[in-house]
C-alpha cells in the first residue's frame, strides 16, 4: 500500500486573483498486453468565469446577463436539474478565456465599498484518467468579513455557492456549523507571510476525463458596503493589503485545485488522505 501511494500522480492548479496556472504530473498505468505499457495522466485546468452556472443573482454583479439555455437530458447534467436555465460549459469556457483581462481587470480595479466581483471557479479534467477533485478558496484571515458585519480589519465580503454542495456534487463539509457549506479551516495556511482562512470543496464523485465540474464553488468577492477608510488602514497595517510596484493597493484571494487519480481509492476522502501524505 505504501508503495502504491508513493507512486500516485498528483496534479495541482493554482489561481491567485486573476492569474491562472496549472502544473501536471504523470503516473504509470500498466495494461495487460504483451510487453506493452501505456502511460495515463492526471491533468486539470482551473478556470474562472463571471458566469454562475444558473445565473448571477448571487454573483455580486447585476450587470452580468442571465443564461438562456434550458437544461435538457442530452446535456448530460447530473447535478443541474433538467428544465433549469444555465450557462453551458462552452459559454463558461469562452468567458474564462477573457475573464482576467476583460472583466476582473476592470471590475477588480479601484474597488469601493459595496462592490462585488463575480468569481466563479470551475475545474476541467483535461487528462486521460478520471480523477477526484478538490478546490480550495483562501481568504486572508485578517481581512475576512466571514459573512457578518465588518470586524477588526475585515474588509472582504464573499460568498460560496451553496448549490455546489446542496445538489450533492461536492461533499457537505458543514463548516461553521452550517449545512451546504465547505469545510472551513480558519487561519490554517500561510503564504508569503499572509495567513488565510481555507474553504475546501471536495467533489463527491470522480470527474471523468474531458468533463467539467457542473457547479462553480464560489460566487463573488467584494468590499463590504460598511467598510470605512479606518478599516482599510487596519488591513494595511496587518499586511493583508499590500502596495504593488505601481503604488496600487492589492489584496489577494487564492484558489487552488487538486486532482488525484480515482482508480485505487474507495472514495474522495481516501484519495485526498493519500494526496496529503
Amino acid at each position: 500500500m505504501k508503495k502504491k501511494i508513493t507512486a500516485l500522480c498528483l496534479c495541482v492548479a493554482l489561481l491567485a486573483v486573476a492569474v491562472v496556472g496549472a502544473s501536471l504530473a504523470y503516473f504509470t498505468d500498466t495494461k495487460s498486453a504483451t510487453n506493452t505499457f501505456t502511460v495515463g495522466n492526471v491533468k486539470i485546468d482551473l478556470i474562472e468565469s463571471k458566469y454562475h452556472r444558473e445565473g448571477n443573482d448571487n454573483s455580486g454583479d447585476t450587470s452580468i446577463p442571465d443564461p438562456t439555455h434550458k437544461v435538457v437530458a442530452d446535456d448530460g447534467m447530473k447535478y443541474v436539474a433538467t428544465g433549469h436555465t444555465m450557462f453551458t460549459d462552452a459559454e463558461i469556457k469562452a468567458d474564462a478565456e477573457t475573464y482576467a483581462t476583460d472583466y476582473l481587470a476592470v471590475k477588480g480595479e479601484n474597488m469601493v465599498p459595496g462592490r462585488g466581483v463575480a468569481k466563479c471557479p470551475y475545474v476541467v479534467n483535461t487528462g486521460a484518467n478520471d480523477a477526484y477533485i478538490r478546490i480550495r478558496v483562501m481568504i486572508p484571515s485578517k481581512a475576512n468579513n466571514d459573512f457578518v458585519a465588518v470586524k477588526d480589519g475585515g474588509v472582504i465580503t464573499n460568498q460560496w455557492c451553496s448549490s455546489s454542495i446542496g445538489t450533492g456534487e461536492f461533499i457537505d463539509g458543514k463548516g461553521g456549523g452550517w449545512n451546504n457549506a465547505p469545510a472551513i479551516d480558519k487561519a490554517s495556511v500561510t503564504k508569503d507571510g499572509v495567513t488565510y482562512d481555507v474553504y475546501t470543496f471536495t467533489r463527491t464523485e470522480p470527474l471523468k476525463a474531458g468533463a467539467m465540474t457542473e457547479w462553480n464553488v464560489w460566487n463573488f468577492v467584494g468590499i463590504g458596503k460598511n467598510v470605512t477608510n479606518a478599516d482599510i488602514e487596519k488591513a494595511i497595517e496587518k499586511g493583508v493589503i499590500t502596495t504593488t510596484e505601481t503604488g496600487a493597493l492589492s489584496l489577494n484571494v487564492l484558489v487552488q485545485a487538486d486532482a488525484i487519480q480515482a482508480e485505487g481509492f474507495a472514495d474522495a476522502t481516501a484519495a485526498f488522505a493519500a494526496f496529503d501524505k
